[in-house]
């Protein structure tokens, strides 16, 4: 049965069960064999192999890469790839689609983008939903995330594997026993915490020098305020109730949490300029914060930075605060980018799946390993088990954004810090209570029209509230403005595409 037909009948209460029941599903999957009948490595001809993909490095892989060829041999393959400066990836991506002259594959970093969503309409790419059960590890993808990258409830890509639920606190654990704290487990805890890392003296320099949270503006997002809103029994983006979506900046909780942020900031417990610093994790790094939440892979590198100036510095991860509904997190989408497949440059359903194997094949142990650390003896090395990149240049260059070639990544091995595999850990007890968006699998033609614009509305009254430069009446107009410039529209389109889902 083809899985988008089983969808579009759920009703709302199931369609909730599967979403909840598909974040604890994102486990491991067993290593298999390719399909019969798909093109697999022991196959004599070679699958010619062209792709587009963002580069997030100054050097690019080399063509000649030993990984690169390792990837070659074992998925049976000849690639051609083209790499694109992540920074200018969309702009290109778009012009290349508007031409037509596309390569057999590439990644939309942007699934949901407006000339992704267009060119799907318009029949250039392959549905490629009915064809994932053939194959044993894509068949095993997480209904949750193929629904976030769905378009009209059809699934036009291969989506790229991230954890689903990254988001927790990462606290200075110094800090805590300086002061004789324990860690916070609820959001009444987590105040006391930060206001006593801000009004105590947490580095014991005898001054009254620090702040309890560190926040800035990572985009249009308040550092951390998203989170807290969970915390707080908001919604993630947008609450289903009684049957319709509700955008989350009109929900009560939105408002409390606002209040909350507007008292941290008027007690001087988050840093005062926070609407002009662009990245919150700054003030950590200066050792002036006591706290930082967002993804928690992120503690390492604030560890690290906070040392150069606390060498005793300590990071402790915490991924569960309690409240009105208890332990709650934020999901996120499961992905980063899809790999699309274009009617233009791939012409038969043949050669269809014959690409769909080699996602397949690199979706086995192995290679997820392989292009997640190179290749065991020339990248790096293990002594005891412990891991040792190769500090050659021009060896780690081999390996250069490896990661942009993987699909599932749930059996990479994890070779880091103690730090490192903490967040391994948390990431997965986080699945069993996180948080969807339940608007996430539904497109608006207005929001991708006029989603900039609208979402600055939110964001400015917001850090207005917070400073207070606005009041709730105000806050109230606010909201009135993102309804009348578009965001009704928003909603009805939202709440339309909802309801097809659902069967209503």
């Amino acid at each position: 049965m083809n899985r988008m037909n089983r969808k579009r009948r759920m009703k709302a209460g199931a369609l909730l069960a599967a979403i909840a029941l598909a974040v604890t599903a994102c486990g491991g999957n067993d290593e298999a064999a390719p399909p019969s009948g798909s093109e697999s490595g022991g196959t004599p001809a070679a699958l010619q192999l062209s792709m587009m993909l963002p580069s997030y490095n100054p050097e690019q892989m080399p063509a000649d890469s030993s990984v690169l060829k390792a990837l070659e041999e074992k998925t049976g393959t000849k690639l051609a790839v083209s790499w694109v400066p992540s920074s200018t990836y969309t702009d290109k991506l778009s012009a290349t689609v508007a031409s037509g002259e596309l390569p057999k594959t590439f990644v939309a970093l942007e699934p949901k983008a407006s000339f992704i969503v267009n060119a799907a309409r318009s029949g250039m790419f392959w549905e490629v939903g009915p064809y994932l059960k053939n194959y044993p590890n894509l068949g095993k993808m997480s209904e949750l995330v193929l629904n976030n990258i769905s378009i009209d409830g059809k699934i036009y890509g291969v989506y790229r594997e991230r954890d689903l639920a990254r988001f927790g606190l990462m606290i200075r654990q110094d800090w805590l026993a300086n002061l004789g704290l324990q860690a916070p487990k609820s959001v009444d805890e987590l105040y006391a915490v930060l206001k006593a890392f801000a009004t105590g003296d947490p580095d014991k320099n005898g001054k009254q020098d620090t702040i309890g949270l560190a926040v800035g503006m990572q985009g249009n997002n308040i550092a951390g305020f998203k989170d807290i809103l969970v915390y707080m029994g908001g919604p993630n983006e947008w609450e289903l109730k009684d049957g319709k979506l509700v955008p989350a900046h009109m929900t009560p909780a939105y408002l409390d949490t606002l209040k909350l942020y507007k008292k941290l900031y008027d007690e001087k417990i988050i840093n005062q300029d926070f609407a002009i610093v662009q990245d919150g994790r700054s003030v950590m790094y200066k050792g002036q914060a006591g706290l930082w939440i967002d993804n928690m892979l992120d503690g390492k590198g604030i560890e690290d930075n906070i040392k150069k100036v606390d060498p005793n510095a300590e990071i402790n991860l915490i991924n569960r605060i309690a409240g009105p509904k208890g332990d709650r997190t934020r999901a996120g989408s499961g992905y980063l980018g899809m790999y699309m497949i274009p009617k233009t440059s791939v012409k038969t359903e043949a050669e269809l799946e014959q690409i769909l194997a080699y996602f397949d094949k690199v979706s086995e142990k192995e290679i997820q390993n392989l292009m997640k650390y190179g290749i065991e003896g020339k990248q790096y090395t293990l002594e005891n088990g412990s891991y040792f990149p190769n500090a050659d240049p021009k060896i780690r260059a081999e390996i250069t954004d490896g990661n942009q070639f993987m699909i599932l990544q749930n059996q990479v091995v994890n070779y880091g810090t103690e730090l490192e595999q903490l967040s391994t850990k948390l990431f997965q007890d986080n699945a069993t209570f996180a948080v969807p968006n339940p608007a996430a699998p539904f497109i608006s033609n207005t929001e991708i029209e006029k989603g900039k614009e609208l979402s600055k509305i939110i964001t400015d009254a917001t850090v207005k509230f917070i400073m207070g430069s606005v009041d709730e009446a105000e806050w109230n107009e606010a909201v009135e403005q993102w309804l009348q410039s578009g965001g009704s529209k928003v909603v009805e389109e939202m709440n339309a595409e909802y309801a097809k889902l659902a069967g209503e």
